[in-house]
């Protein structure tokens, strides 16, 4: 389910700021506020989205955050 909206950069900054906790500059586009909402409300999302840019564990490091 690849995001072809959003280049695969940008999707890979919002995944690395939902996982380390970082909330949003305030200066997203609609659709990076909307792909933020979606992965941090669910976790299958988040994890799909990491591997489709090639990115494995990284749902491990969110959920040890707590």
């Amino acid at each position: 389910m690849a995001n072809e909206v959003l280049p695969g950069i940008d999707r890979q900054n919002i995944i690395f700021d939902v996982v380390d906790g970082i909330p949003s500059s305030g200066d997203e586009s609609d659709e990076l506020r909307s792909f933020r909402s979606e992965i941090e409300s669910d976790n299958s999302l988040l994890e799909y989205s990491a591997e489709e840019l090639g990115f494995t564990n990284v749902l491990f490091e969110y959920l040890s955050q707590g």
